[in-house]
């Protein structure tokens, strides 16, 4: 990160109230010099000194302060995203006033929805705003510089410090709400559905008796073992396991192969595709089942079933920072394990049954719509 103290670079800039001004003060000076007058020299001399104080007292409280971008490390499409800055004022003297923050770019990666601005920084202050941008694509966006500008006492002259901080936030696909009962379908009594754990623990069917120890429940105890044999033994019971999935995204076929319909961007759909998974992947993490992802097509990590939000984080950002103009590999993309877990397979365009076991499900882009909760439409979800 880089240091608050970092110098930057200044600019001035003329804004258009200031040009306004300045034909008004040559026009009075024009006018005072060819037909002198106490009046008009006495405007003119005013004009021109609120000029001048506006470029000198912007000058000098913007020289000793200084800002510092404090990103956020991810973001998801749809929803807000706060930028904060943390700015100084190292002056001991002189407070800086109307300090405006404006973040350097691609307008088509982020949206301004709210410019961050201070009204007052005293004397050796240290205070925050914070911006608030709406992120359109989904992909790594990358922050470069950053401005911090003022244009007081007179709004003539907009003096500037630009920062160059580089950093890079990584926005995560859009979430939709899909209906619980597709999941729920989709793993009752198959190898992923609910089923009882090989471990103790819980409370639900007998899994065993074992030796009494110290802290155990009086309700456990096994009182007809205790009376055939006058030694204390506790009964364990098994735990249920929730349903496991497994989400495989279809990349295998270029961008330029797919198949795709009067009307449709076969781009478009690759990205619907990954928002489906997104989507299957926060339902999962809702529902309290243990999940995972693969993608077949493109390289990715290896990652084992679980749950909570750390590991939904994670997979969101597998599917942040995916490449779809990358090399295409082959294979599916599922690692050879003998894991119990109902396999989901979403593929942009159409169904290939032949990339998963006969016992997978599948799904495509073109779906996204039928599988939503009809009360929620395309809303985004957390």
């Amino acid at each position: 990160m880089a240091d608050i103290s970092t110098a930057p670079k200044r600019r001035t800039r003329i804004i258009t109230a200031g040009v306004v001004y300045t034909l008004v003060v040559l026009i009075v000076g024009l006018a005072a010099g060819t037909r002198p007058n106490n009046l008009l020299i006495w405007v003119f001399s005013c004009l021109l000194a609120a000029m001048i104080a506006s470029g000198v007292v912007s000058g000098w409280m913007m020289m000793p302060v200084r800002a510092l971008r404090i990103e956020p490390r991810r973001g998801r499409v749809g929803e807000p995203l706060l930028i904060r800055y943390e700015i100084r004022n190292a002056s001991r003297v002189i407070p800086a006033y109307d300090l405006h923050v404006v973040e350097r770019v691609n307008p088509k990666l982020l949206e301004l929805a709210g410019e961050a601005w201070v009204m007052h920084v005293g004397p050796g202050d240290r205070v925050h705003a914070e911006g608030v941008f709406r992120p359109l694509r989904r992909g790594p966006v990358r922050l470069a510089t950053f401005e911090v500008s003022s244009t007081f006492p007179f709004d003539l002259l907009r003096k500037v410090l630009v920062f160059d901080q580089g950093a890079e936030v990584l926005i995560h696909p859009k979430v939709h709400a899909i209906r619980p009962a597709i999941l729920s379908r989709v793993t009752a009594g198959g190898i992923g559905g609910q089923r009882l754990s090989s471990e103790a623990g819980g409370s639900d069917d007998f899994f065993g008796v074992r030796e009494y120890r110290p802290g155990d429940s009086v309700r456990q105890i096994a009182w007809k073992r205790l009376a055939g044999t006058g030694r204390l033994a506790t009964i364990e019971r098994s735990r249920s396991v929730p349903p496991r999935v497994r989400l495989l995204l279809d990349l295998r076929a270029p961008t330029s192969a797919l198949k795709v319909a009067d009307g449709e961007v076969a781009r478009e759909l690759e990205e619907e595709a990954i928002v489906l998974v997104a989507s299957f992947l926060a339902l999962a993490d809702r529902l309290g089942y243990e999940y995972s992802l693969s993608v077949a097509g493109v390289a990715t990590p290896p990652v084992s079933l679980r749950r909570g939000h750390f590991h939904r984080e994670k997979l969101m950002s597998v599917l942040a920072a995916i490449d779809l103009d990358a090399a295409r590999t082959t294979g599916n993309g599922l690692s050879a394990s003998d894991e119990r877990a109902t396999i989901v397979v979403v593929h942009p365009d159409r169904t290939d049954t032949g990339i998963a076991p006969a016992t997978s499900w599948h799904f495509t882009a073109r779906q996204l719509d039928s599988l939503l909760e009809p009360a929620s439409g395309r809303e985004t979800i957390a």
